[in-house]
């Protein structure tokens, strides 16, 4: 009995590895002087079946969704500021994605960060200045269309089997 509780702590420790992001980043969004965290939230990963030809599964592709039909926090400037706590993960691999709207969810275009259009932080991009002790205030330079974004880093590493994404989302109206 006693191996087996053994053996159950420690598959429930290695799973928290797993699970249990890089570190605790911090992404917050400004409006009217005030910075407003954005809650971090994990994509849901389904696999879609292709078609099988004697017994060989083909074409299967991988579709990303974060639940809700929008996020909780918002703006109305379609140049929001971020406050972005950048200790050990480099601004330079941080995205923003623009999300597919749906009824009960949010889809991202692509399985990949890399192949979804993506908005790279850069001195092209955003206007980045130093805020306090490790972290940045950023803002896009060109307005961004109303809809649903998300944050997340190109390096951040992937959670579980289905290798789904940290991300940080906000809505423009």
């Amino acid at each position: 009995m006693k191996r087996r509780k053994d053996i159950l702590a420690s598959t429930i420790l290695s799973l928290m590895s797993v699970a249990a992001p890089m570190r605790a980043q911090q992404v917050s969004i400004v409006a009217d002087g005030i910075a407003f965290p954005i809650e971090q939230q994990q994509t849901q990963t389904e696999i879609k079946p292709g078609w099988k030809i004697v017994d060989i599964q083909l074409k299967s592709t991988r579709q990303r969704y974060l639940w809700g039909n929008t996020a909780k926090q918002y703006t109305r400037d379609t140049r929001p500021q971020f406050i972005i706590d950048t200790d050990t993960l480099l601004l330079s691999d941080m995205v923003v994605m623009k999300l597919k709207t749906k009824k009960e969810y949010r889809k991202i275009h692509k399985a990949k960060i890399q192949d979804n259009e993506c908005i790279y932080v850069d001195f092209n991009t955003f206007s980045i200045e130093p805020h306090e002790e490790e972290s940045f205030l950023i803002r896009p330079t060109q307005p961004l269309e109303p809809g649903e974004y998300l944050i997340t880093w190109t390096t951040l590493s992937p959670i579980g089997q289905l290798e789904d994404w940290f991300v940080w989302p906000f809505c423009i109206k």
